[in-house]
């Protein structure tokens, strides 16, 4: 499936040639439904060598491309560097090792990549559905993002996928059932490119969307991932709910 995403933009020669390298990857705030996805993605992709996953606390690698890595404990090297930033909503086990990043704490996120001598920086920065109509939405918008900007790695790309909504499973009965029918209202009356993807899908959008970027910064919203998804795997792209 990657393979297929990846074939599926458009690249110059000079872009391929820099893509048939394998490439090493620091993976960095990759935590629930989303980043655990997005990291998956990476493990499996054909071109990453390994992926440095940075943790808070040692743990045993399960695969050879996964290297368990606690962040400043020892001096690695990477081409990318992948941040996934994590909101108030995001489920993470109180015993995952993963070293979580939020708004706050990005640039220190930032450091780290730039630490390990990473060129392009990508960032995942998830926004709720009505956010996402927010012209800012677009562009390099907040004081951090500008920071980012002022760090000048060689390509740097701000990825802002639509945040899903909490699971209807959760909490009692009557706040399932009023978060299922907000869900629901939402879905019928915000256009379909705000709409959330699901984690696997949205994972491979990104890593299809971030490919062929090399050099300068780049903002990609959920207009563009879903267009990706349309493209290459319309099955999986989410569909408006209507009243019958």
């Amino acid at each position: 499936m990657i393979d297929q995403l990846y074939l599926s933009v458009p690249a110059s020669a000079a872009e391929v040639a820099v893509q048939a390298k394998p490439r090493v990857m620091l993976a960095l705030g990759l935590a629930g439904a989303l980043g655990d996805e997005l990291l998956a993605a990476l493990v499996a992709a054909p071109d990453v060598r390994l992926v440095h996953v940075g943790l808070k606390q040692p743990i045993a690698s399960g695969t050879a491309k996964y290297r368990p890595w606690v962040v400043g404990s020892s001096t690695i090297a990477a081409d990318d560097a992948y941040v996934c930033l994590s909101g108030p909503d995001t489920f993470m086990s109180r015993g995952s090792p993963v070293q979580r990043y939020d708004a706050q704490t990005l640039l220190d996120a930032a450091r780290v990549a730039q630490a390990a001598g990473v060129s392009r920086l990508v960032v995942v920065s998830p926004l709720s559905a009505l956010l996402q109509m927010n012209a800012a939405s677009h562009t390099v918008s907040t004081e951090q993002e500008f920071e980012l900007v002022q760090m000048k790695f060689e390509t740097l790309v701000i990825v802002r996928p639509t945040a899903a909504e909490i699971a209807e499973a959760a909490g009692p009965w009557l706040a399932r059932t009023v978060r299922s029918l907000g869900k629901m209202v939402l879905e019928i009356m915000l256009p379909v490119h705000v709409q959330a993807l699901r984690p696997r899908t949205a994972a491979l959008a990104i890593l299809a969307a971030v490919a062929p970027l090399h050099g300068g910064v780049h903002v990609i919203g959920a207009r563009e991932l879903l267009a990706i998804v349309e493209a290459t795997m319309p099955v999986l792209a989410p569909k408006r709910v209507r009243l019958r």
